[in-house]
């Protein structure tokens, strides 16, 4: 039983390093749409400052990178709701391998405490048996009342 809850913490440290890794990926494209958004607003400053000096080489350089925003946008918006619906999955497989886990755990105690318990009774058992027969038997004596009780009446 020991061999199966240690191979069941093995899966649920496997299945938990998974969810990690897809919610490292999943913080990584909402970083990028961040950043997408950060460019776009200095993207955006950049053009009304060339336009309002007249350089036009600048003011096409922020069109462009403007331009560029919805196209990365569309391509990671769809990769954020596909991760999100990995995660998901991942966290519901991590939750099921730790129930498993737990589960095994509460059998291999229930297991070994009825084995302590088993083993406790045994020891006592001997320690009895040890005890009574390391005391002097009583020898029954004729005055017991016992033995008074069992003796046929004697017709005088």
């Amino acid at each position: 039983m020991k061999r199966l809850l240690a191979l069941r913490l093995i899966e649920e440290e496997r299945v938990e390093t998974e969810l990690r890794r897809q919610r490292q990926l999943r913080q990584a494209c909402v970083d990028a749409l961040e950043a997408n958004e950060a460019r776009k607003a200095v993207a955006s400053r950049a053009l009304h400052a060339a336009l309002d000096s007249g350089d036009r080489a600048e003011a096409i350089s922020a069109e462009m990178a403007l331009a560029c925003g919805p196209m990365e946008r569309r391509i990671l918006q769809p990769r954020l709701l596909q991760l999100d619906a990995t995660v998901a999955i991942a966290t519901a497989a991590w939750q099921a391998s730790r129930v498993r886990r737990l589960q095994m755990e509460t059998l291999v105690e229930a297991a070994e405490t009825q084995e302590r318990r088993i083993t406790l009774t045994r020891e006592q058992k001997m320690m009895d048996r040890w005890f009574l027969s390391s005391r002097p038997q009583p020898i029954a004596e004729q005055t017991d009342q016992s033995f008074q009780r069992e003796r046929p009446a004697v017709a005088e």
